[in-house]
């Protein structure tokens, strides 16, 4: 594709300026709590959750290789309901970003939703990382780290993300055997199983392809020339529109990519000469197409 090489002087000029460590192992993690919906007889029983959490996050080395800058996330968990002694429901979202070359700003990587979380909390009981062992509680954070890992390693060199993601479908394997749930398969919507088949299927390579040219070879490389950004992030989002024509439509690797780029892609490209490129992106990602016509409309 002529877009994707048009960014090869981009990305060498970008292999030379960037610091030779660029992945991350470990998680600048914030953790918040909202505990409205559980009755006041309960909260005590949690009171150390959110920091046994935090601490059980943030100290944990989840990346491979060289260290390098953390990987800032957001972990925000909404009780829902007291299930049993010390067994609860929650709902939880998941957020990473990281920064922009030769940016004061940052880019959201990953935006996760997960409705389905049942679990024990004992609070004199310590959160122990054991990857052989599944546990409803540390392996749900488990997985999601990896995820949010995965993703990272993808934005700096195309596909290393996968051992991160090898990693979270050992443990979404571990969940599916033992029936909760959470971990099985949906027939509509999101779910955990259906993340990690996904982005581990030859199918959606090119989208987890299409994260590198959009962040490494676009975004990185705004601060170098603005014209070569763009058209790899259009050609980044031009392998998403071909891999979506052999994906099935219920996908949720495409949807959750565009539901952290969307607002980005609209401002990005508010100055790009040609202003069809905002019927490109609705055509790509229909879900989003008020947020498009909304950025094609501020040029009139």
């Amino acid at each position: 594709m002529n877009i994707i090489r048009s960014a090869s002087v981009t990305v060498l000029l970008l292999l030379l300026a960037l610091p030779s460590s660029v992945s991350a192992q470990q998680i600048d993690v914030t953790v918040l709590v909202n505990y409205e919906a559980i009755p006041t007889t309960n909260k005590d029983l949690l009171r150390d959750f959110e920091s046994d959490v935090k601490t059980y996050l943030g100290n944990y080395n989840w990346g491979s290789g060289n260290p390098g800058d953390k990987v800032k996330c957001t972990v925000n968990i909404f009780f829902q309901t007291v299930i049993g002694d010390n067994r609860y429901s929650a709902q939880v979202f998941i957020g990473s970003q990281r920064e922009i070359f030769k940016s004061a700003q940052s880019t959201a990587v990953v935006r996760l939703f997960d409705a389905l979380w049942e679990f024990t909390y004992v609070k004199t009981r310590p959160l122990n990382h054991n990857p052989n062992t599944y546990d409803d509680l540390t392996s749900f954070l488990d997985f999601y780290m990896y995820l949010v890992m995965g993703y990272d390693f993808d934005t700096y060199e195309r596909l290393s993300g996968t051992p991160l993601f090898q990693k979270a479908a050992d443990v979404a394997s571990q969940g599916r055997s033992t029936g909760e749930k959470g971990w099985q398969p949906a027939t509509s919507g999101y779910s955990r199983a259906q993340l990690i088949d996904e982005l581990m299927s030859t199918t959606f390579q090119p989208v987890r392809a299409a994260s590198w040219y959009y962040h490494f070879a676009g975004l990185d490389s705004l601060s170098i020339s603005r014209d070569r950004a763009w058209k790899s992030i259009l050609g980044a989002i031009q392998l998403i529109a071909d891999a979506k024509k052999n994906a099935d439509p219920r996908n949720v690797v495409i949807k959750s990519f565009f539901e952290a780029k969307a607002k980005e892609l609209a401002d990005v490209f508010a100055d790009y000469p040609d202003p069809s490129v905002f019927t490109f992106f609705s055509s790509v990602d229909p879900n989003h197409q008020q947020t498009y016509d909304e950025a094609r409309n501020r040029r009139k």
